[in-house]
């Protein structure tokens, strides 16, 4: 039986679309916090028990929050794990997609930048469910880690999830790895060049053609301060900086920093993935500082959500985005 065969029968028959609509998906929205207040309840971890309201209690979930102030679609669960809080937020799988829609890109976008997205959006979580299995305490997290997820749902988002009910990418009769980043500064990235993956693992995620998308930047770093940053992995002093190698796409594949080199990535991770925002950059040394000129957000593989407004402007349906975005992969309804 095929992995998508698997998936229908994970998430219910197109006979069954009543119930499949109801499906849940459930988010981690905190790990870590000693003390957090859900709804009227003020919670603390000691040690592996769960306090509520000052009392020991096995577990506790309420309704639409809210989550130290923030209302949520579903209901929250908490429970403690390595003496810590934890907080898991289970709703529904199109409220999810429209709430990531709002979270992840401006609603007033055109109507099929956002339909694409929710259509990234949902293939992404259908397949982190699936590998992470029914009996997963989360699917997902509710960072840029995974998809950045507030709970908020917008008029526009929700039209764009119920315009695309059910649609999911699929290749080879499973869900894709529907990647997807803020900019791709003008060219995406291969997955097997942005994630380092194994040659032909995402024959779906290569590197497109030229996108009207540059967004571009300029970082200044003192090389003192980058050598603070990098002082616990390199050990050396650096005094100069500079791109070793380019993926075929342009980004930084290894950057030489004095006498080390040192991946983009790792070196991306190290920065901060604010502070440089992406890989596809130059880098000069002024007076002591590593200037970094770029274009760009984010790893850039897959769907490019600057690029997919520009494409929506000038007309193209949100099938021709991801056709785009996600060479050879179909777009199925899963339910």
């Amino acid at each position: 039986m095929s992995r998508f065969a698997l998936a229908l029968l994970f998430f219910g028959s197109a006979a069954g679309a009543g119930a499949a609509r109801g499906e849940e998906i459930r988010i981690e929205l905190l790990r870590g916090a000693k003390t957090l207040r859900l709804g009227q309840h003020q919670v603390a971890a000691r040690g592996a028990q769960l306090l509520v309201d000052g009392r020991v209690s096995g577990a506790l979930s309420v309704a639409g929050g809210p989550l130290d102030g923030r209302a949520l679609p579903g209901r929250v669960d908490v429970f403690v794990d390595k003496g810590a809080l934890v907080a898991v937020n289970t709703l529904n799988l199109e409220e999810y997609v429209a709430a990531v829609v709002a979270s992840e890109v401006p609603v007033s976008w055109p109507a099929d930048a956002l339909e694409a997205q929710a259509v990234a959006a949902r293939t992404f979580a259908v397949a982190q469910k699936i590998a992470q299995g029914p009996g997963a305490r989360a699917h997902l997290r509710s960072t840029v880690l995974d998809q950045v997820y507030k709970g908020a749902v917008a008029k526009a988002a929700l039209a764009a999830a119920r315009a695309t009910a059910g649609e999911v990418l699929t290749f080879g009769a499973a869900p894709i790895a529907a990647y997807f980043s803020a900019s791709c500064g003008g060219r995406s990235e291969s997955g097997e060049d942005g994630f380092n993956l194994a040659a032909g693992a995402t024959p779906y995620l290569r590197s497109a053609e030229p996108d009207e998308d540059e967004r571009p930047w300029t970082v200044s770093i003192p090389l003192s301060k980058l050598a603070a940053l990098l002082q616990a992995r390199l050990h050396v002093e650096i005094d100069s900086v500079s791109v070793a190698a380019r993926t075929p796409s342009g980004r930084a594949r290894t950057v030489r920093l004095g006498a080390r080199t040192l991946s983009g990535v790792e070196l991306r991770q190290i920065i901060g993935y604010e502070k440089l925002p992406s890989l596809l950059f130059d880098v000069s040394v002024r007076s002591g500082v590593a200037v970094f000129t770029g274009r760009g957000s984010g790893h850039g593989v897959g769907l490019c959500q600057w690029g997919a407004r520009e494409r929506a402007r000038r007309g193209e349906h949100y099938r021709e985005i991801l056709a785009h975005y996600y060479p050879g992969a179909e777009i199925r309804r899963m339910y």
